[in-house]
Order: structure tokens, then C-alpha cells, then sequence
């Protein structure tokens, strides 16, 4: 399918983001504005009838700036933003087919990175930037619950980071090292996060009330990603990326303090290159053959949160933390290891229960097999290669919640060893996330 212009885009988007907005402009601004759920209200009534006939409408504008004030090349401020607009449709209500709805997604992303453009590093300050800075169909598939709601099953049109080694409270940063999938492990399985969709789907079964074990199968696309490609439904590939999980939880609902513990692993079976042996079995780095290519890749990872202080049996203030950490294969992957700790307290001071103040330390570990590459090839060639060992990021986020629609979120992030090799100063990045709800 050809992408849409841009000035047909904007249209759509702008056309969906008109559905949720003309209604509030007549209706007259009263006491209650701040404390609606959206920013646009009910819509005189409009919005709850559809709700109750199926139809939820939802849009959201969301905007990153960054600066750096020390460190990187140089030092300068980027912005970028995402416009999104959807609809859940509850087939139950329209059709009568029980426990199942319809998910739709479409993005636009727009604005420039400071990684790309100023920092020169790996894991970039703005995670709204990249995944296609374009317009593109996010999510289109089928949900349905089966058994009493003990096997949900989504087909269709999806990311994958949407429903596998997701960290939820850690995607209250705005570093991109870690947000539903861990950029580390997105890099190495060929995976993808939101917006960026593959064909496939994946089966969950609740095992029991707190445990679940859960198996999918997409596509792979290696040109998801791409700006063109985000129209391009095609079911063409080059491999399918097959992604299981096991996760624990418990206190939820029975006045103790809430806990996950999820182990996940992962095999794609695309065609990758290895990191450091050439086709003939030596060193590529020294010989400037081609890389031996393998027949799949894998990696596995484990993802823990704890719920380790709350201020009263019925409250949501309270103090959580986690921890997720990974391994990718040691043939192929760019990153062999990564980790991230860290945790948030929502209920920051009295009558802001819901500001959330989070914080985190992660990084990721070159494969020491692609650092022996780079020597190599620096011998061969020297300077022709930067010699990568880590990145490491550490981040200082406030959210504030300003309306139940507009959230705030200035954020303190330090950057170590941008690029991995040490030849970049560190950076010390001041950022903005806003977000209203429509």
C-alpha cells in the first residue's frame, strides 16, 4: 500500500483529532474542566453513548524536548512529538460476539533527535524519536478472551514490545533505554516497540489467577521501521520471530503489596550476520571478508517489580521498584548484556496522589566479540572504527499531573560513554515530556 501524502495525513489525523475536539468547543468551560478525564469531556453525552455502544474514542498529543548543557559534540535543544488517534471497538456490544474488540492505531511523529544530532549515543534522550518519523498504522487487530477470560488471544496488525518483556512503570522515562521492550533487546531480536507493527498474534493462557504463560509468532520485517514502510501492510518477510513468557504476580487486590516476576526468551529465525568470525571462520575484523551469516538469533531476559512501601491499606502512594536485565545471542547480538534498576513514588506531596516521581540507572554491554571486531579493524585501519565497550544513562523524571488529561514530566538524565567508546564526553541532558488526552 502506498503511504499517504503528508498533507493527506495531517488531514486524517487532523480530521480524528476534530472528532474529539468540536464537541467541547460547544460546551461552556465550567468548575469541572480540570478534573475531566479528557481534555475535550463527554462531548454533550456523545462520548458515553458510544462507549455504551461499543465505540471508544481516543487521541493524544505527546511532545519530548531536550538539551544538553554539557557533553556530547556540541551542545544544543531538539524537539519532537507524536499525534495518535485510534478506537477500541467492543464487538460484544456491536455484534454480540463475546469478550472480543477491535484495536486501531495510527501515528504521526515529527521533530528532530539531540542523540542523532548532538550526542552521538546509543540510546536515545527522546524515546518519541525514531520507530518512523512518520505517518503510519500502529495497530489493527483482533482481541478475544475465551474460558472465563483464562486464554485472551490477539491476531493482526501489532507491535511486539506491546505485549512481551514489558516493564509498565518504566515507561515513565524518557530516555529511550528502556519502554515496553528494552531498546538492548530490540536491537539484538529484530523485535519491535510501539508504533512500529508486524503481522502475527499470540496466545496467553492464566494458568491460575497469578500465573500465565503466554507464546506468539510474527513476521519479521527489516524494513518496518523504514519511513516508507508504514502503510506497507505486505505480508512478505524474511524470517518469524517466535517470543514466550512466563509471568508470576500476586497482592493485587488482597491488601498486600503488589509483585511480578516475568522470564521470557526469544528465537528469530532471519538470517543474521555473526558479530566477529568471517565466512571462512577467521577474524572479519583482519581479513575484511564477508561475516559468516547464521540461521537465527535468540535471547532471554527477566523482568521484576515490587510494590516495597505503601502509606495506607487503600492507597495508591507508595514506593516501587524494579529491575529487568537480558542477554542477547553471543554470535550476533550488538548488545551481550543489558540491565536497568529503578523504581517511582507516586503521591508526592499531600493532595498530589497521583505526581509520580521516578528514577533509573540502565546500560547496555557491547558483545565483547564485535569490540574484538572493532580492534581489528583499527589495526587494519586505524581510527576507521570506534572501539564500543557500554552506554550507561541515569534519569530523574517528575510527573506531574496537572489535569487527568495533561501531564507534565520534566525530566535529569546523565549520559556515560555516549557511543560506547569512551572518545565523547559524557552528557548531562535536560528534558520536557507533555502529554494531553483528548
Amino acid at each position: 500500500m502506498r503511504p499517504p501524502s503528508r498533507a493527506t495525513r495531517l488531514l486524517i489525523l487532523g480530521g480524528m483529532l476534530c472528532l474529539c475536539t468540536l464537541p467541547a468547543l460547544a460546551q461552556q468551560a465550567g468548575d469541572g474542566w480540570l478534573s475531566q478525564p479528557t481534555l475535550t469531556g463527554d462531548w454533550g453525552g456523545t462520548r458515553s453513548t458510544l462507549a455504551d455502544d461499543g465505540i471508544g474514542l481516543r487521541a493524544h498529543w505527546t511532545t519530548e524536548s531536550a538539551g544538553n548543557v554539557s557533553g556530547g559534540h556540541y551542545q544544543t535543544a531538539r524537539y519532537t512529538q507524536q499525534l495518535d488517534a485510534g478506537a477500541d471497538v467492543d464487538l460484544d456490544k456491536l455484534w454480540g460476539v463475546p469478550n472480543a474488540k477491535i484495536q486501531f492505531t495510527v501515528t504521526e511523529r515529527d521533530g528532530r533527535s539531540l542523540s542523532s544530532d548532538a550526542l552521538g549515543n546509543q540510546f536515545s534522550v527522546q524515546e518519541l524519536y525514531g520507530a518512523g518519523q512518520n505517518f503510519r498504522l500502529a495497530e489493527l487487530n483482533w482481541q478475544q478472551d475465551f474460558l472465563d477470560h483464562r486464554i485472551f488471544m490477539e491476531l493482526g496488525w501489532s507491535p511486539v514490545g506491546d505485549d512481551f518483556a514489558r516493564l509498565p512503570a518504566f515507561c515513565n522515562f524518557q530516555n529511550g533505554i528502556i519502554c515496553g521492550h528494552a531498546n538492548a533487546m530490540t536491537t539484538n531480536s529484530g523485535a519491535h516497540n510501539f508504533p512500529i507493527a508486524q503481522w502475527g498474534g499470540h496466545v496467553k493462557w492464566h494458568v491460575t489467577p497469578n500465573f500465565y504463560a503466554t507464546v506468539g509468532a510474527y513476521l519479521n520485517n527489516p524494513n518496518a521501521g523504514n519511513k516508507d514502510q508504514g502503510w506497507n501492510l505486505s505480508l512478505k518477510h524474511s524470517g518469524v520471530f517466535v517470543p514466550v513468557e512466563v509471568g508470576w504476580s500476586s497482592g493485587y487486590g488482597s491488601g498486600q503489596l503488589p509483585a511480578d516476576l516475568k522470564l521470557g526468551a526469544y528465537y528469530n529465525t532471519v538470517g543474521t550476520p555473526d558479530v566477529y568470525t568471517d565466512i571462512n571462520g577467521q577474524p572479519a575484523g583482519l581479513t575484511g571478508a564477508g561475516f559468516l551469516q547464521h540461521n537465527g538469533r535468540s535471547g532471554g531476559y527477566v523482568i521484576a517489580d515490587h510494590m516495597v512501601y505503601r502509606e495506607g491499606p487503600d492507597s495508591n502512594r507508595g514506593l516501587t521498584l524494579g529491575a529487568m536485565a537480558g542477554v542477547g545471542d553471543s554470535t550476533t547480538s550488538r548488545f551481550r548484556y543489558f540491565w536497568v534498576i529503578g523504581g517511582h513514588y507516586q503521591g508526592t506531596f499531600p493532595g498530589r496522589d497521583n505526581d509520580v516521581v521516578s528514577f533509573m540507572v540502565a546500560s547496555g554491554r557491547t558483545n565483547p566479540r564485535l569490540t574484538r571486531y572493532q580492534r581489528d579493524r583499527d589495526r587494519v585501519l586505524p581510527g576507521s572504527v570506534g572501539i564500543q565497550t557500554y552506554e550507561s544513562v541515569a534519569e530523574i523524571d517528575y510527573g506531574a499531573k496537572i489535569a487527568p488529561w495533561l501531564t507534565l514530566r520534566p525530566n535529569l538524565q546523565y549520559v556515560i560513554r555516549p557511543g560506547g567508546t569512551g572518545k565523547i564526553p559524557d552528557a548531562f541532558v535536560i528534558g520536557l515530556y507533555t502529554q494531553v488526552t483528548f
